[in-house]
């Protein structure tokens, strides 16, 4: 066996498992609890480590480096050098692994443009969607044991799973970690499964039954999300690349709203509706965004960022104060500084050169736009299907089938 077919191997190897962790995390997390276990469930995340080193052993024995690998590990060592000059050990460690899904998506993305190409949908992706569609309707009649089932990891507590409420609306979360993660899950999956099945049946009942847990999860974003998915499946005739570009200009836009958000004040009242509807975001406004930027200019600056663990996971042990950072765009911002932001615009914009209307390119724009429009209101390099979706996207040169590039 080559390194190039090991390390072909380990990273399949880590996407099925990845996947399985990810879309049974509450059942899986409780169950390795009552064992007393609870760090099996990390395996995913130090196979992605293995597969990290091969890949590196690879191309040290390839003595050959792609330019978009060239590209990425200049941002990789940028966000190291911030990290290490204002974060704490720990923290930066904390933040780091949390991201790890990146590196993932990255190696996995030629796996999945293929399928793409070849519209052949993998029945394990059918399997994980169908059962994690039916645990969030079942959770409606069954309270699953491993809610709220909480235990302690370096120091900081986790729990199995979390169902939350909204104006007094319960939040299933069948068998995921959360609500939320349920509901973006499950539709990255739809995405996929639109872009990689012929089966117009299947495609229907997938949608339906996507559409029919973002309410059930009374996900907002997501709900609405399903709406562009269905303009852009039938608009089939918007340029990708233009789609692509625009969406780079939105994320300008929103960057900057967000850190400008210590300007803006916002009131309402206690009616149930207003606060389901709009009660995450004056949490926002008013505390997590501005103290999210207050954070950044307290260990570092804006244009250079105060690395990783200034906000999100890592803050639990960074500031003292937790901040879950609630924006990819302010998670960038507060990484890296204005300088990461423009250069992951420009490696993105990079991307974009390849891209044509057939349906890999298809498929990347959507996945980026509704990344995109997640990232305004979550953290989603910390989410890691969310992460390891945005590790395909900066790999999108690998769609490049006919030239070979990329990795």
């Amino acid at each position: 066996m080559t390194l190039q077919s090991f390390e072909s191997r380990l990273i399949n190897f880590s996407l099925l498992l990845f996947l399985l962790f990810e879309f049974f995390a509450g059942p899986l997390r409780w169950l390795f609890h009552l064992l007393g276990a609870e760090l099996l469930f990390s395996i995913p995340k130090l196979l992605i480590l293995i597969t990290i080193l091969v890949s590196v052993l690879n191309i040290i024995y390839k003595r050959k480096i792609t330019k978009n690998g060239l590209i990425a590990s200049i941002s990789i060592i940028y966000i190291l050098l911030v990290s290490i000059v204002h974060v704490e050990l720990a923290a930066g460690f904390v933040a780091f692994w949390g991201i790890i899904p990146i590196f993932l998506g990255y190696h996995s993305a030629r796996i999945i443009f293929e399928s793409v190409q070849n519209n052949k949908t993998n029945n394990i992706i059918y399997f994980v969607f169908y059962v994690s569609c039916i645990g969030v309707f079942c959770n409606i009649i069954f309270n699953y044991p491993w809610y709220d089932v909480s235990y302690e990891i370096a120091g900081m507590d986790v729990s199995s799973a979390q169902m939350g409420t909204t104006g007094g609306y319960t939040r299933y979360a069948g068998f995921f970690k959360s609500s939320l993660q349920a509901s973006s899950n499950i539709l990255i999956l739809l995405v996929y499964i639109v872009a990689s099945t012929k089966n117009k049946f299947f495609i229907l009942v997938c949608f339906i039954l996507s559409l029919l847990v973002s309410i059930i999860t009374i996900s907002k974003t997501t709900f609405a999300l399903h709406l562009i998915l269905l303009f852009y499946v039938f608009m089939k005739i918007l340029p990708v690349k233009l789609l692509w570009r625009s969406t780079l200009i939105f994320a300008i836009v929103v960057t900057f709203f967000t850190i400008m958000s210590t300007n803006y004040s916002f009131e309402m009242n206690n009616d149930p509706a207003t606060t389901m509807l709009l009660g995450s975001l004056n949490a926002r406004l008013t505390t997590t965004w501005p103290d999210g930027v207050e954070s950044i200019l307290k260990f570092g600056s804006l244009t250079f960022g105060a690395g990783l663990g200034t906000i999100g996971v890592g803050s639990k042990l960074g500031s003292g104060t937790y901040n879950p950072g609630d924006s990819m765009y302010l998670y960038i911002i507060a990484t890296g500084g204005y300088i990461l932001g423009i250069y992951l615009l420009g490696w993105l914009y990079y991307q974009s050169i390849i891209l044509n209307n057939s349906a890999i390119s298809r498929f990347l724009s959507m996945t980026l736009i509704i990344l995109c429009l997640f990232g305004i209101s979550m953290t989603t390099p910390e989410y890691p299907l969310m992460g390891f979706a945005l590790g395909v996207i900066f790999n999108s040169r690998a769609s490049n089938l006919q030239y070979k590039e990329a990795e």
